[in-house]
């Protein structure tokens, strides 16, 4: 009695694990396509209020209000795991960053750059 207990714990244990790891890494990829609103930005990154739109085909736009003019930016990403490589172009120059996804929700990201600069956003409806 006491032996089939034990392997009845032992399963219902080892689900609960299993069930437990499906959650540890999000599915970046699925999650990151959309629409982006900065809520929260450390200085010298993208402004507060800045709309970024990831699509599916790789590419993305940033649109911005700078110094009371809207702006749009178009460029590309790679997305690597956790992290996803920016490569922006304004004018004749390209500007490429690597940003790591922090966290990540169907709502929420929140993400930082090389020098740990702090972006937060949430998801545009």
């Amino acid at each position: 009695m006491n032996a089939s207990k034990l392997l009845i714990a032992g399963v219902f244990l080892c689900l609960l694990g299993g069930l437990g790891r499906g959650d540890d890494k999000p599915d970046y990829a699925k999650l990151l396509v959309g629409k982006w609103e900065v809520t929260k930005s450390d200085p010298r990154t993208v402004p507060q209020g800045a709309v970024i739109e990831f699509k599916k085909d790789g590419k993305v736009t940033v649109t911005a209000k700078i110094e009371d003019k809207e702006m749009s930016f178009e460029g590309t990403y790679k997305l690597e795991g956790n992290t996803f490589t920016l490569v922006m172009k304004v004018g004749e120059m390209e500007h490429s960053n690597t940003i790591t996804i922090v966290k990540i929700s169907a709502k929420e990201m929140s993400t930082k750059d090389k020098d740990d600069k702090i972006v937060e956003l949430s998801r545009k409806k």
